[in-house]
């Protein structure tokens, strides 16, 4: 379960959890999609807020782009993105639409074959998305 999140920029109380999917990468392969889902706890609403997307810098995962998808729309990251922190200024989150962001990611060569994770900060609110990395069966 995602932690609830508030915030002056959006007036709504909401939750993230993991999207449904679960995400394997495989070492200089495919990148893959992760996300998250916006749940309102209460009324609905929408607004504007702050998302923060960022894995291990030891992990191996990486951003081959720099943008955030909400639903069908594109975000470009900030000028402050790293190889590792993506962030994003006035995401429009519309809550009655539980929408699902998502970035895309993928593992390097030389990625450990250990479990890792995509964190997201919408506003207040965290959630640490799994991310499988496959080994050499």
């Amino acid at each position: 379960m995602g932690t609830s999140g508030h915030t002056g920029e959006i007036d709504f109380s909401f939750t993230i959890d993991p999207g449904p999917e679960q995400v394997t990468l495989s070492p200089g392969g495919a990148s893959a999609r992760v996300g998250v889902r916006v749940t309102p706890v209460g009324q609905p609403g929408a607004g504007q807020v702050r998302v923060v997307v960022g894995v291990d810098p030891d992990s191996g995962l990486t951003f081959p782009r720099n943008s955030l998808t909400v639903d069908s729309t594109d975000y470009p990251a900030g000028a402050d993105a790293r190889d590792d922190v993506l962030s994003f200024d006035a995401v429009t989150i519309d809550s009655d639409a539980t929408p699902e962001l998502s970035v895309e990611v993928t593992a390097g060569e030389q990625t450990p074959p250990e479990p890792t994770a995509v964190l997201f900060a919408v506003g207040s609110a965290s959630c640490s998305v799994p991310v499988i990395i496959a080994g050499d069966d």
